[in-house]
């Protein structure tokens, strides 16, 4: 099961990234933007009701209520007249024919690069609910493989290099931060990088440590995360230090880190001694050639602004990582 689990992501992922080798202009859209391709009065009604209970249901891991994606809506007389809609990156195109077979079908780079577009032709509301249902899975984890694409492809152009082979040097691979970010700590086993910006700090470590029989385990990921958060991660008053916040249960999940079986776990950090907090994601593999763990851990500090875009940021410097080298 789970080799089979990494094979079906893996080849999504691939065909994500095919639009470097395309000539059609790049897709646009606000980052986590979908736009729904609808009459109005199917998305402020029942339709638009599914669309938005599904993926503009709350982030359970940030700490403080947002969307996990934002719909925009415009009608299909619309969408066919005006490129700037049809260059968007990611689209579900809706169209009811009666008396046919319900049928959906999957579009990349339609009209631009780095673009999917998920269409339902269904002679009724009935049919799309079904339809959707099944298919709705495949289409959130689409969309966001879409988002860290164009994130990575941004971040390459502006890349901290200097970060690159510092992590090469240490880890044997690279991760794609872009200027603005700065090596904090480096030792042979741990490397910590952040970005201090006016209103937000994001922030990266990453760690390699021996592998055991609970190394997947969560309760083992968060131990290692404090441990490293206590030894290294300290806040602005004397004595005070990060780690995990037990309140809110952190989430773990298994993911294709390209190519390599690795669990995710997101959750939400705290300072102990202060009063600082927000939201992190963690990501645990194994360095088969080394026989040990890797821990890449990303945390996000914004009081005054949202964090689900910061927080997919850091998400996609994750993604950027290359192969494992001897």
């Amino acid at each position: 099961m789970r080799a089979l689990f990494l094979t079906l992501i893996l080849a999504f992922s691939l065909n994500a990234c095919t639009y470097e080798k395309s000539t059609k202009p790049y897709s646009g859209g606000k980052t986590l933007e979908v736009l729904v391709v609808c009459d109005k009065s199917d998305f402020t009604s029942a339709v638009g009701d599914t669309l938005r209970a599904f993926f503009m249901r709350p982030d359970l891991a940030l700490n403080q209520a947002e969307p996990l994606f934002s719909l925009a809506n415009v009608p299909l007389s619309t969408f066919e007249n005006t490129d700037m809609f049809r260059r968007m990156r990611n689209i579900i195109l809706i169209i009811f024919t009666p008396d046919k077979s319900p049928k959906f079908s999957v579009r990349q780079d339609v009209w631009a690069t780095n673009q999917v577009v998920f269409q339902f032709d269904v002679p009724n509301r009935e049919a799309f609910f079904t339809l959707f249902q099944e298919k709705r899975d495949l289409m959130m984890q689409a969309f966001y493989s879409r988002e860290r694409a164009r994130i990575i492809r941004t971040f390459r152009t502006a890349e901290n290099v200097a970060i690159s082979e510092r992590l090469l040097k240490t880890f044997g691979f690279r991760l794609v931060a872009p200027e603005g970010f700065r090596i904090l700590t480096s030792t042979p086993d741990f490397v910590s990088i952040n970005k201090e910006a006016k209103d937000y700090g994001q922030n990266l470590m990453v760690h390699t440590y021996p592998y055991t029989a609970n190394s997947f385990k969560q309760s083992d990921i968060l131990r290692v995360r404090n441990e490293i958060a206590r030894k290294h991660i300290f806040g602005p008053l004397e004595g005070s230090y990060m780690t995990t916040e037990t309140l809110v249960p952190p989430i773990s999940t298994e993911v294709n880190l390209n190519g390599r079986y690795a669990i995710e776990t997101r959750g939400l950090w705290k300072l102990v001694g202060d009063f600082m907090g927000g939201p992190f994601i963690n990501y645990v593999f194994l360095d088969e050639e080394r026989n040990q763990m890797v821990m890449i851990d990303a945390f996000l500090y914004s009081p005054k602004k949202g964090k689900r875009d910061l927080l997919m940021q850091l998400e996609a410097i994750v993604y950027s990582i290359d192969r494992i080298e001897n």
